[in-house]
């Protein structure tokens, strides 16, 4: 183990109080928070460490169960199985000598009364799958659902919507995410913060018209300029709904479906004076868009009201319509990030697709009426289903006469759908900060811009 580190014993242990919370239907971020504040783990590292374990081990879940049924003859007890498989993610991993990774897991094994009698059986499940590590992922990986890491109705809907990219999206879905920032630019330009930068002895590329990607991962706390809000994390992709909707002077703007703040804040930058009504349905979510808010000095340049409210239902919220500027993030199956977010496939289910789309629909039909004649709506969602993307913004102009499509910035249509790109496959191009009309890393989005007739 790295001098420093944390016991891997107590990582695992919380990793796979995790993984059992997961595996029955928790979000994993929530389960990581869960299992960290329960399970008794002294050393201040110990979720952080936990996080990436559940996190690669999620990234093979299926290669991890296919491993567990060839080695176990019955299926274990869910503690044991899990703690068996964050012991098989990490001899997958070669983060740990092997040896190290099964000595602690067995410790694990025997902290925890749940899975103290099957100690010696983790031992040797651990023991030969290092023993036949080679056939034994050979043979899973045979498996489609095994080899790109997700349940099979997702494959096949990739499948039918990108006969020739539906591979490479797979692939990048299981890489760890790059680390894209967005400059707030009314506190620092984008080239000053890439000097402050190269000072620091950081890596970094501009890959938009103010996304920087840091070439190598670090904690919030470690990015320069962090803490005094001179930067965000934010995806390249998300960063287009803001600087595509177009915001003038004066003008009012909805921000519907707003967490986590980064696009409200993102508006307040892109003009002055604006009135903005930022509309979030889960009030914990909330929270989260007032601190980034409060981080990045939004309210500064602009009067921004925050409504805990269902933007379905404008009675609650919509005192200020109509408005200029409706930018519309909607709640979707979030296909496009499961690189950031490796549980979703496993959380999701094949009719959440349908589910989802009468969603969007609804929330469109609900916002339209809000918007002034020559005024203009932007809907984005985080996803590659078409059902949520194009099928959606071509049943929506059907549904409103009035509603004419608008030429994306840089564009000929109204449309875009941006599938995920990788710096682990191929260079990613250095973006010259102009119109931006596309950025060269980003995660998979969809965006369509209307004006009102």
């Amino acid at each position: 183990m790295t001098a420093g580190a944390p016991p891997l014993a107590d990582a695992l242990r919380v990793a796979a109080a995790a993984w059992q919370r997961f595996r029955s239907g928790a979000a994993l971020d929530r389960a990581l928070d869960a299992a960290a504040a329960t399970v008794a783990a002294a050393h201040p590292r110990v979720a952080a460490a936990a996080k990436d374990i559940a996190y690669h081990a999620t990234r093979n879940l299926a290669l991890l169960d296919a491993l567990i049924a060839q080695l176990a003859r019955t299926p274990p007890a869910p503690p044991v199985a899990a703690l068996l498989a964050m012991g098989l993610a990490q001899l997958l991993a070669q983060r740990h000598a092997s040896y190290a990774v099964v000595d602690q897991a067995v410790t694990a094994a025997k902290a925890d009364a749940t899975t103290r009698a099957a100690a010696g059986f983790i031992n040797a499940i651990l023991r030969e799958f290092l023993r036949r590590q080679t056939a034994l992922v050979e043979a899973a990986q045979r498996d489609e659902t095994v080899r790109y890491n997700a349940p099979r109705w997702w494959i096949e809907r990739l499948r039918r919507a990108y006969p020739a990219a539906w591979t490479a999206i797979l692939d990048v879905q299981r890489e760890p995410p790059p680390l894209v920032l967005r400059v707030n630019v009314r506190r620092i330009g984008v080239d000053d913060y890439l000097r402050r930068l190269e000072r620091d002895g950081i890596a970094a590329t501009r890959v938009g018209a103010t996304a920087v990607w840091l070439h190598e991962a670090r904690p919030v706390e470690a990015i320069p300029g962090f803490a005094e809000g001179l930067v965000s994390v934010q995806d390249a992709g998300s960063q287009l709904a803001a600087q595509w909707l177009d915001v003038r002077d004066g003008q009012r703007v909805l921000d519907a479906c707003a967490a986590p703040g980064g696009k409200t804040a993102q508006l307040a930058e892109l003009a002055d004076d604006l009135v903005i009504d930022a509309v979030e349905i889960d009030a914990q979510r909330a929270q989260r868009i007032e601190a980034n808010l409060a981080r990045l000095r939004a309210r500064e340049h602009a009067t921004i009201t925050l409504h805990v409210a269902d933007a379905a239902d404008p009675g609650a919220y919509a005192a200020q319509a109509p408005y200029d500027r409706i930018l519309l993030d909607a709640p979707c199956t979030a296909s496009g990030i499961v690189r950031r977010h490796p549980d979703i496939p496993w959380l999701r289910r094949d009719s959440d697709v349908a589910q989802l789309a009468t969603r969007q629909s609804q929330l469109l039909d609900a916002l339209w009426p809000l918007l002034k004649p020559a005024g203009r709506l932007l809907y984005v969602v985080c996803s590659v289903f078409p059902e949520e993307g194009a099928r959606q913004a071509e049943r929506f102009v059907e549904r409103h006469a009035d509603a004419r499509p608008v030429p994306l910035p840089g564009h000929t249509a109204n449309t875009l759908q941006l599938l995920p790109t990788s710096p682990a496959r191929g260079t990613v191009a250095s973006s010259d900060g102009a119109a931006a009309a596309k950025p060269t890393l980003h995660d998979g989005f969809f965006l369509a811009l209307f004006e009102k007739l």
